[in-house]
């Protein structure tokens, strides 16, 4: 396996490979490699940080860097970078060679005095490289309420210090034009498209707008979220007594509800309970890989996660609510067990798990990641009865 850089004979190898990564990925069909074709012309683009992978001579992995802005509040403006989108043949996910390609580019992004990267995406994944929330550097979203905590919007310091020496402790980031060309393009968009061979675009589980796995009770419906929910999700998640009980901030803006949408909330493993009385969301009910936390969990094993709105406590749904997705694992998957926890000072999110069959394994963690790091957590687990 080499890393290289990308020459001008690559690009259309490249970009089929990016088309073949994403197709179906977010929606129907993709537009990445059309932003990657168009993005080679813009003047923000960084062709010494264009690498693709080569794996026996074939291409399977590509990641581009760009130049973007940061705005200070006095309006002084001070450079920043980007990256994506960052691309692995559908071969080879999940192999590590994603991560690889990225410690890379990111070791010779320093080496060419990059020294703050802003980037958004999965904390899960990124992490992994060295990635937290920007807003833990003062840098603020640029489409976000300066006080909200964008969890989908990232940050590293590639070189120690370089915010300091360039005396940034709080800024507004200013992303690179060009991300939405085929949105801005379609008719040009869709003729480039059409000299690619046909790809069948499809509605599957985890674009955004699917509309997935269904359940209910009489009283209540689990279903896939929706960004028109916004406004519901920001009713019950912006009050400051519902996240910080299962581990996240308060919510600052309809906005942010909204990203949450789209980003944390857009898989196939997460439902909005929904009352079926009015239709509104009032919570929020799934399970998630358990990547990077401190739980004492199984390889593979899923965590599990849920909460409801104050006006809802106490009125059994979260017991409602689980007890209708431990059902559909149980008859339509092969995932043996289950791993989730609670703060010790909410012990009614651990007698909900209990009641739906969840044992504590009788030991205690904290997690950095979590809004109230400080606070220990009970772990409890069950074994899912297949049939």
């Amino acid at each position: 396996m080499i890393i290289r850089l990308e020459t001008p004979a690559d690009y259309r190898e490249v970009e089929n490979l990016t088309r073949e990564a994403f197709w179906n990925v977010y929606r129907p069909g993709c537009t990445e490699h059309y932003v990657l074709n168009r993005y080679r012309s813009n003047p923000d683009f960084i062709p010494e940080l264009d690498f693709v992978m080569e794996e026996g001579g074939k291409i399977i992995g590509h990641v581009m860097f760009s130049e973007a802005g940061l705005v200070l509040p006095d309006g002084t403006h001070r450079p920043s970078w980007t990256f994506g989108p960052i691309s692995i043949h559908p071969d080879y996910k999940r192999k590590g060679y994603g991560l690889q390609l990225l410690q890379y580019a990111l070791d010779r992004a320093r080496e060419r005095s990059v020294g703050f990267l802003c980037m958004e995406g999965n904390i899960d994944f990124y992490k992994h490289a060295g990635f937290s929330l920007a807003s833990g550097f003062g840098i603020h979203y640029h489409d976000f309420p300066q006080d909200a905590e964008v969890p989908f919007f990232l940050a590293q310091e590639l070189i120690p210090g370089w915010l300091a020496s360039n005396g940034i402790t709080e800024a507004t980031y200013c992303p690179p034009k060009g991300y939405f060309v085929a949105d801005e393009e379609p008719e040009a968009f869709a003729a480039y498209d059409a000299t690619f061979p046909p790809k069948e675009k499809l509605r599957i589980p985890g674009q955004l707008g699917y509309d997935g796995v269904f359940m209910e009770t009489d009283r209540i419906l689990l279903r896939p979220w929706r960004e028109s929910d916004a406004g519901a999700l920001y009713k019950y998640a912006s009050d400051p007594e519902v996240g910080p009980r299962a581990g996240w901030p308060p919510h600052k803006s309809e906005k942010e509800s909204r990203e949450v949408i789209r980003t944390v909330f857009h898989n196939d493993t997460t439902w909005a309970i929904c009352m079926k009385e009015s239709g509104e969301p009032i919570g929020a009910m799934g399970y998630t890989p358990c990547d990077g936390n401190n739980l004492p969990s199984r390889e593979g094993e899923p965590l599990v996660g849920y909460w409801v709105g104050k006006p809802y406590w106490n009125r059994g749904i979260c017991t409602e609510a689980l007890g209708l997705m431990l059902r559909h694992i149980r008859e339509h998957t092969d995932i043996p067990s289950l791993i989730s926890s609670h703060f010790i000072d909410n012990p009614a999110s651990g007698r909900v798990m209990e009641k739906c069959g969840f044992v504590p394994t009788g030991e205690v963690c904290v997690d950095e990641l979590l809004a109230g790091s400080d606070r220990p957590m009970r772990v409890l687990r069950i074994e899912i009865n297949r049939r």
